[in-house]
């Protein structure tokens, strides 16, 4: 695959001047490709073409014609433990507000009257699940049912995927055919109890052996968009700890990194964090059971990965948490700001005010869409949902056209999160004979 989207990016970047539209088509390319064979590349890459084309004709139409009246649009916080004085209850609230959310606090999903009435059920827009309430959402609320335009906070498949099996084993190894050494990251990653690697600070030596070599932990926090096909975002903030320095420091990665390594090396530095998240959250994505129900396109979730380097400028994973954590922070003041920057950064870069991606965003008459665009969104989606016909359980055209539509939005937003995932500079895998062949042609 990482072959197939190296060439794709070579022949798309061909055509396209854009980078955010060049990063579009390999979304589709990607999609398109899922489940056929290597021999229908020249196809794909001809559909993807004329979809991302069309796609991008009707994005400029709709936006064109969105004068309607804005519709009002609810949020549901759930607070679970916290209280409502809490900093992260009121940032929320503040923030959701600010951006013309009406917004309904409660404590849990069995506790919300907005949420168990019938009246409230296609009534909200956005539920948000604080950390303490997160398994109250997983057991009421039905993501098979959700409607388009309905945003959680939660994706189902990888909570489960990086859910705790034993011991800190990552639940997806439980579910695939992984060894140990397949991912760049320690299997048991998950959970509170898993165990990592001993610093060389914990280690005996004698007094006069050198000093140990410098490891240092890095916190990065991704936000994943869609789980098939895998879209994901990079925060620009991490924090850093050391054998050396335990306090914990923020900055911004790309500063740390050009500390550390220097122009050159930092650029292919970031590049090799990009390929060990995206190939850890590949594998989770994949693992398990690929149902077609419980589809939520427009559902997301914020993850915490810990990097470990040592002596190498390709880290290891050794820590997942399904929530943003910054323990790694040790003055409790500089922990909230951080956490309250990147909550606020991400409600920003999902929900401002929304034109071609409104609640009324379908495929109508009002679209114009051709026939032959109509035939590629179903190409699409059959691909991304992996099923024919209209069944209600599989993903409508509707729901692929928002996904791209979204997906084009968010290339094009500034902020402070950046493409983690589907990457144009994919590398190709070193065991594989045809790799340099066709990235080069």
């Amino acid at each position: 695959m990482r072959c197939l989207l190296r060439t794709a990016g070579v022949l798309l970047r061909r055509r396209f001047c854009s980078g955010s539209l060049l990063l579009f088509g390999l979304l589709c390319y990607q999609i398109l490709k899922l489940g056929r064979n290597r021999s229908g590349s020249d196809e794909v890459l001809k559909d993807t073409k004329r979809l991302t084309s069309a796609l991008e004709a009707l994005r400029n139409q709709v936006q064109r014609s969105a004068h309607r009246p804005p519709q009002v649009r609810r949020a549901v916080v759930l607070t679970g433990q916290h209280r409502l004085s809490d900093t992260e209850v009121r940032l929320h609230q503040l923030v959701l507000q600010q951006m013309d959310f009406e917004v309904q606090l409660s404590q849990y999903a069995e506790t919300s009257w907005f949420l168990r009435s019938h009246e409230g059920v296609s009534r909200w827009s956005l539920l948000l699940c604080l950390s303490s309430s997160e398994r109250s959402c997983l057991r009421k609320i039905s993501f098979s049912y959700l409607q388009q335009h309905q945003m959680v906070n939660l994706l189902p498949r990888l909570k489960e995927a990086f859910s705790d099996a034993g011991g800190g084993l990552c639940h997806f190894y439980t579910d695939s055919h992984l060894a140990e050494s397949d991912l760049p990251m320690m299997p048991r990653s998950c959970g509170s109890t898993n165990h990592k690697p001993d610093s060389p600070e914990d280690s005996r030596s004698p007094v006069q052996a050198p000093p140990p070599a410098l490891v240092t932990m890095v916190n990065v926090f991704v936000l994943v968009t869609c789980v098939s096909p895998l879209t994901s975002f990079l925060h620009d903030m991490v924090t850093v700890t050391t054998n050396e320095d335990s306090l914990g420091h923020k900055m911004k990665i790309r500063d740390f990194l050009l500390h550390q390594l220097g122009p050159q090396r930092s650029h292919h530095a970031l590049g090799q964090i990009k390929t060990v998240i995206g190939t850890v959250l590949q594998a989770a994505s994949t693992s398990g059971k690929q149902e077609t129900a419980g589809r939520c396109v427009l559902c997301f979730q914020l993850l915490t990965f810990t990097l470990m380097f040592r002596a190498s400028i390709t880290p290891a994973v050794i820590q997942v948490d399904t929530e943003l954590t910054l323990n790694s922070l040790k003055d409790t003041f500089d922990r909230q700001i951080t956490k309250d920057l990147i909550l606020e950064d991400t409600l920003h870069f999902l929900l401002r005010p929304l034109t071609h991606l409104s609640s009324e965003t379908h495929l109508s008459s009002e679209t114009h869409l051709s026939s032959e665009t109509h035939l590629l969104l179903e190409k699409l989606r059959e691909q991304y949902g992996g099923c024919r016909g209209t069944h209600s359980s599989c993903p409508s055209q509707e729901d692929v056209l928002l996904l791209l539509l979204r997906f084009h939005q968010q290339l094009t937003t500034p902020s402070s999160f950046h493409l983690l995932y589907p990457s144009s500079s994919s590398s190709c895998s070193s065991s594989s004979s045809s790799c340099s062949s066709s990235s080069s042609s």
